[in-house]
């Protein structure tokens, strides 16, 4: 392998990730658009939020359902408008379900008291 093959294929790779980044990029400064008012760190934030989340759910999403092409560039796109508002929420949520598990447990194996 020469050095312009090795550039070559360096050049397609990051070419396909800055491809598959775009919708996800593009979504997550449209959400920026609608907050004015945020600061830097909560913008670079909301940039590594909503293009992380939105990369991994739409390829599970494309994994389960199949779809390719725009549709998938579109579902990234929306995930990413909310990922960064809807992120804080579910992580809530999950945590909170966790917390009752060993209860819930502890329910159905321990006899009751009583």
């Amino acid at each position: 392998m020469d050095l312009r093959t090795i550039f070559h294929l360096a050049f397609e790779h990051c070419a396909e990730v800055v491809g598959s980044l775009t919708p996800s990029l593009i979504g997550s400064a449209v959400a920026q658009a609608w907050k004015p008012a945020m600061s830097w760190r909560d913008r670079m934030l909301q940039w590594l939020v909503g293009s992380t989340v939105s990369y991994y759910a739409t390829l599970a999403i494309v994994a389960v359902t199949d779809w390719n092409g725009f549709v998938a560039q579109s579902i990234a796109f929306g995930i990413a408008l909310l990922a960064f508002d809807a992120t804080p929420r579910v992580v809530k949520a999950a945590i909170d379900t966790l917390v009752t598990i060993p209860g819930r447990i502890a329910d159905r194996i321990l006899p009751k008291r009583g």
